[in-house]
Formats: C-alpha cells, sequence, structure tokens
C-alpha cells in the first residue's frame, strides 16, 4: 500500500486523512518520544484505533450496517443512478461512485495497518516505561487488530477462499516505510493473520483482565464503555481464530476455536427479555452477547440518514414495500422472534423498518450507541456448520433459536434441513452489522433472496470480489 502514515498523525488527528510518503521530521521525533513517555501515552495512541474503526467508511457505517448489507440484498437500495447505493446493490464495481467509495475502504483499512505496525514499533522502542503486563496487551490488542484488518480485507477483495487461495492481491505490511510490498497469495496473507491471532492470544491470555473476569461484556444498564469487549480482547481474538478457519474452509479447526470460546459462554450472557421490554433503555443489538464492538457517539444521525421511516423511499434502507420479504422470508411469519419485535418497527410506512440503532429515547445508554462486531451467536453458527454430528449441531443451533423466541430446529430434521436453516439464522442474526455477504461469499451461493423484490437473484463470483484500485495498482 503506497500510504505511510505516522502513528503520532493517527493518534493526535483521529485518522481524518493521510499523504502518501509522508516524512518523518524532527519535530514528530519529539513529539513522538513524549507521547510515549508514559502508559498513558499508549492508551491515548491505541484508542485512536477503536476511534478511527467508526469512520463512515468503516464500521461506523459502510461495513457494517448500509454497503455490506446492501451488497447482501437486504435492503433495496435506490435506482437512482446518482445515489452511492444504486451501483453497490447492482454490483456495477467499475462504476465511479462505487470506485470511490472501495478506494476509501481500502485506504482507510491500510491507515489503520500502518497506524498498528508503528505502534508496534513503539510498543518496542518505548515500551519500558510500562510494566510487562501493559506492554503485553497493548502488543496483543494491536496484533488482533492487525488481524481484524487483514482479514476483512481478504474477504472483500479476494475470490472466495475456496475458490482460490494463491491468487495474488493483497500487499502485506508489518512496519512502516518507503518500500512497497509486492502482493501476497491469498494463502499466505491468511497465514500471517492466523500467526498474528495465535501471537496475540498467548500475550492476552497472560495481560488481559477479560481472561480472568467472571464476566467480560457490560449489564445493559451501563452508561460507560468500560468493559473489555469494547477493546481487540482475548475472547475477540479467539473468535477471530474461528472466523478465520472458518473462511478457509478448515472446518475441525473453526469448530475447536468457537467451542473454546463458546466454553466461556457465561461471561458473555444471553439477552434477557427484562433488557429487550424496558421501557427505558431496549437492547436490541444483544450487547450483553458482545464480543467486541465499537461506541460510535454519531450512531443516531447515520440511522436517521438511512433508516428512519420518515425518509423518502427513494433514499430510505429498507426491503420491498409489501412486508413479505421481512415477514415471510426472513422471519418465516414467526412474529414473536425477539428480533423481530424489537429491530423492526411499522411507523410511518406501511411496512417494516429497521430500527436496530434508532436511540428512541436519546437514553445515553452505551448499547444504544455500539454497533457489534463480533458476536457470541456466531461462534454457535460456526459450530452449527462444523460439527460432524448431527444432533450436536442442531443443539448449537437451537440454541440461537430459543433464547431468540424463534423455536427450535426438529429432532428429525435432515443436514440439508439444518444447512438452509444455519443460513437463515446468518439472515436473521446479522442485519446492521455486516456479515451475512461475507456468508453467502463464503459458501458461494449462486443465487440469494432479494431484500426489494422478494425473489430469487442470481449471483456471480464477479459479485463477491471487490476490484483492486487504480490508487494501488497505477503505477507501483
Amino acid at each position: 500500500m503506497k500510504i505511510y502514515i505516522y502513528t503520532l498523525a493517527l493518534a493526535t488527528l483521529g485518522f481524518t486523512g493521510c499523504k502518501k510518503w509522508m516524512d518523518v521530521k524532527p519535530e514528530d521525533k519529539f513529539l513522538e518520544e513524549q507521547l510515549y513517555s508514559s502508559r498513558q501515552g499508549f492508551e491515548t495512541s491505541i484508542n485512536g484505533f477503536y476511534l478511527g474503526n467508526n469512520d463512515v467508511n468503516l464500521y461506523g457505517s459502510t461495513l457494517t450496517m448500509t454497503t455490506m448489507d446492501i451488497l447482501a440484498q437486504l435492503y433495496s437500495a435506490s435506482f437512482d443512478s446518482k445515489n452511492p447505493n444504486y451501483p453497490m446493490q447492482s454490483y456495477k464495481y467499475s462504476d465511479d461512485l462505487a470506485k470511490g467509495l472501495i478506494d476509501r475502504i481500502w485506504t482507510k483499512m491500510y491507515v489503520n495497518i500502518a497506524g498498528v505496525n508503528n505502534f508496534l514499533a513503539a510498543v518496542d522502542k518505548y515500551g519500558s516505561v510500562m510494566d510487562s503486563s501493559a506492554r503485553s496487551m497493548y502488543r496483543g490488542e494491536a496484533l488482533g487488530l492487525r488481524a481484524f484488518y487483514y482479514l476483512d480485507l481478504v474477504r472483500m477483495f479476494t475470490p472466495a477462499y475456496t475458490q482460490d487461495s494463491t491468487v495474488q492481491l493483497l500487499p502485506y505490511y508489518t512496519k512502516v516505510g518507503n518500500d512497497i510490498s509486492p502482493f501476497y497469495p491469498t494463502n499466505q496473507v491468511m497465514q500471517f493473520i492466523l500467526d498474528d491471532l495465535t501471537k496475540a492470544e498467548q500475550l492476552l491470555l497472560a495481560a488481559d483482565p477479560a481472561a480472568k473476569q467472571a464476566r467480560v461484556s457490560a449489564l445493559s444498564t451501563a452508561r460507560e464503555r468500560t468493559t473489555r469487549n469494547y477493546r481487540m480482547n482475548y475472547y475477540a481474538v479467539k473468535a477471530l481464530k474461528a472466523r478465520a478457519y472458518m473462511w478457509m474452509g478448515n472446518k475441525p479447526a473453526a469448530l475447536a476455536a468457537a467451542k473454546a470460546v463458546m466454553a466461556d459462554q457465561s461471561k458473555f450472557p444471553w439477552t434477557n427479555t427484562d433488557d429487550l421490554k424496558s421501557p427505558e433503555y431496549s437492547n436490541k443489538i444483544f450487547a450483553t452477547e458482545m464480543i467486541m464492538g465499537t461506541e460510535y457517539i454519531r450512531l443516531l444521525d447515520i440511522f436517521n440518514n438511512n433508516f428512519i421511516s420518515t425518509l423518502d423511499g427513494t433514499v430510505l434502507l429498507a426491503p420491498e414495500s409489501t412486508g413479505a420479504f421481512i415477514n415471510q422470508t426472513v422471519f418465516e411469519g414467526i412474529s414473536a422472534d425477539y428480533r423481530y419485535q424489537y429491530n423492526w418497527k411499522i411507523v410511518a410506512k406501511a411496512y417494516p423498518t429497521f430500527v436496530k440503532y434508532q436511540d428512541t429515547n436519546n437514553s445515553g445508554y452505551a448499547s444504544n450507541r455500539t454497533v457489534p462486531l463480533i458476536r457470541m451467536s456466531e461462534m454457535y453458527l460456526i459450530a452449527a456448520e462444523c460439527e460432524p454430528d448431527l444432533a450436536t449441531a442442531k443443539s448449537y443451533l437451537n440454541e440461537i433459536r430459543i433464547k431468540r423466541n424463534f423455536g427450535a430446529l426438529s429432532d428429525n430434521a435432515t443436514s440439508v434441513e439444518l444447512t438452509t436453516a444455519i443460513l437463515k439464522e446468518y439472515r436473521r442474526e446479522f442485519i446492521g452489522e455486516g456479515q451475512l455477504f461475507y456468508f453467502y461469499k463464503r459458501t458461494k451461493a449462486t443465487s440469494i433472496i432479494a431484500g426489494n423484490t422478494n425473489k430469487a437473484l442470481t449471483m456471480s463470483s464477479a459479485n463477491y470480489t471487490f476490484p483492486i484500485p487504480l490508487s494501488e495498482t497505477t503505477p507501483r
């Protein structure tokens, strides 16, 4: 990636921009030494990554609730060619609007990676100001973040792993400098990712308070994000390893990694009905189950710009107007499902619209300004897909279905029916979190049900893979 960012700029400017071939000036060197003269400086610096994750071109919108779910055909994006959502829903990646969005995703991700690499170098250079436990925790967090960013780059910019794992499309950096990385084969990048996760897991097992806490996630009534599930914690690293192995098609390894997280599920307890029914707050994101998430103070603005039901139909992100896609296809007529009851409302429109990220009371509760990035339910779905024993696999799936008030899969269900049920759970469970498109891509789905028509849409492999931006390839 031809972007070179100085760590201090990332920490102090909040990822607001970048320059190619940025030089480190003497005054920057002085500021770096000042920043990293105490542990607080390291805390300030790494917080920059968590703030940067909220960029609208990253997890504050594009990679969670808007673009990735538009690609999964969950909404009826406007067919106005001037609307930036239209080319993405149509998989017209050569369109200028689409190319601009894809370039911004690529650039922001590599800016984050450059910052992580500089942070790791700073831990090595200045880490003696901290005790060994703090150094291990910060290093583990940073390695986990680097793996997180690279894994999403792989999922967006390379073909499905089991289709082609040798294609050379991604540059890979572990330090910032003037050297331009070659394009690495996807299988090599995945090995780098797994190496980072293994190192991070070892470091965080010893240093992360989450590994020893009886509970990691906060109560739904929490107003401040004081818990480790808003950071790259020990369990997030383990869950990412399950996600990575799943992407590679290594089901035994994915199952083992998922079960290791599920073994400590009590640290991320299932959301209860009291949380959902409270008039003061409603835990619509199932925050108590969140292994890692990001808090975004402008989340309500994103909701109001995209999902609020008073928006004109040419702007509103919602499925087709009969309600059949949500009512019948997604929730199969089970209106008692908690995800339907609390995440979809008929207000101002004659059909359900998405309210998961609406803080109706401006309550100030942390969960009402949070976007989940990894949740415990994904581990159960991975386990259900990978478990060779059919009865056990169904029990993993049923754990989610029962907790969501949907009802258990029949004891007589076949393996084919289980596979279909897993797909349907991904479609119900992760709306607004951006994971469904990756599921379709990983499983090489040749058709999906489109939210704008409630009919099957034929998919090609080209639909699933973003082109590498020209800013990367021309010139190198």
